[in-house]
């Protein structure tokens, strides 16, 4: 794999051969790099506005650039992050009453952190090179309808409020036109697929190693019944379990939004099976997003399963560690290179929101 330094422009002005140590770690919401190069690579490396791999279609625009001369810290740092990230420095002017799926609210506010505002008379608010939203994958949490006001605040924030919770990654592409030269920044939403039952990662086969598992629950139940429109005994009711090892009881789901209609004028009604299947949709998600911390981390082997390419971030995998069996989503994936070795950490899990953070929100 090489490294390549990115003038403002996202011409290529130097390689970094000989980098000593690189951590290259993938999130849901973005990416972020730390490298150290030897001493003489800073010339360059104060030059450079991004860092490009040659073994990827991802940039990150870099942050921070460091030099150290003694003796043993000397050599050339630096810091950077998805481009995405750029979006924390932009401002969502003015309220907004948002009407539409997850995936178009997004892409309007994306649309919106580069547009011209006449609150900011004189001043491009664009970012080099950054394109319109693209929808790389969606499935049923980016297709969902949303009412959604929104006013002020950064549009990262805004976005990141969207997506928490659900298995869906915010990252960006870097494209180059093979015909015209011209470079593009994609931003992407990429909705996680369930490969539970195909990948498959174990301590017993040697795909997990240094591994760390951890389980928190409080109150949780596995068992929704979810009830539609109507009144009493008039309304439709469903039942929806998720796999746990202990059964922790029943958890109730208003859904009186969903009912023999669509919503939307002139749409046909919907069938008996229709709305069976869209209740218990609803009683999944809420079981999913009780209170609970259930994550595993642990260093990867890629002679079974392939990161990139068997799996991604945001794809739902299985996991057998210790007696323990279970599946959750892949929500970080470290690479770690250091001279000719490499190695990568993943973490599983952490999707759904701790007590802690329900606190925090609540009070908040």
């Amino acid at each position: 794999m090489e490294l390549y330094l990115l003038n403002e422009n996202a011409e290529r002005i130097a390689i970094l051969p000989e980098y000593e140590s690189l951590s290259w770690c993938t999130g849901l919401m973005g990416a972020t790099a730390d490298l150290k190069a030897p001493f003489r690579c800073f010339d360059d490396i104060v030059q450079a506005t991004y860092l490009e791999r040659s073994d990827t279609d991802t940039i990150l625009f870099i942050n921070k650039k460091r030099i150290v001369s003694d003796l043993a810290n000397k050599g050339s740092y630096l810091s950077a992050y998805d481009p995405v990230g750029l979006l924390k420095r932009r401002v969502l002017f003015r309220t907004h009453d948002f009407n539409a799926s997850r995936a178009e609210i997004i892409r309007r506010l994306v649309a919106a952190a580069t547009a011209s505002n006449a609150h900011v008379p004189g001043q491009s608010r664009a970012i080099s090179f950054f394109a319109p939203l693209t929808v790389a994958r969606a499935g049923q949490h980016l297709n969902v309808q949303l009412a959604q006001q929104m006013s002020w605040g950064t549009i990262y924030e805004h976005i990141e409020g969207l997506i928490e919770g659900h298995p869906i990654r915010f990252f960006s592409r870097f494209e180059v036109d093979a015909a015209t030269g011209a470079k593009r920044i994609v931003p992407l939403l990429y909705e996680g697929r369930d490969l539970s039952s195909q990948v498959i990662v174990s301590t017993s086969y040697g795909d997990l190693t240094d591994v760390d598992y951890s389980f928190e629950s409080i109150d949780r139940k596995n068992t929704a019944i979810t009830a539609g429109q109507g009144e009493n005994t008039d309304r439709f009711v469903v039942s929806s379990r998720i796999n746990l090892d202990v059964d922790y009881g029943e958890l109730f789901v208003d859904a009186n939004d969903i009912g023999e209609s669509d919503g939307i004028e002139g749409s046909p009604p919907l069938t008996r099976a229709q709305q069976e299947a869209r209740l218990r949709a609803r009683g999944i998600e809420r079981l999913h997003e009780q209170p609970c911390e259930h994550a595993l981390t642990g260093t990867v082997g890629q002679e079974r399963f392939q990161y990139g390419v068997d799996y991604q971030i945001g794809d739902r995998i299985g996991y057998e560690a210790f007696g323990v069996r279970h599946d959750d989503i892949v929500s970080e994936v470290e690479e770690v290179f250091e001279g000719q070795h490499s190695h990568i950490n993943i973490t599983i899990g952490t999707t759904y929101p701790t007590i802690r953070q329900l606190v925090e929100r609540s009070t908040s």
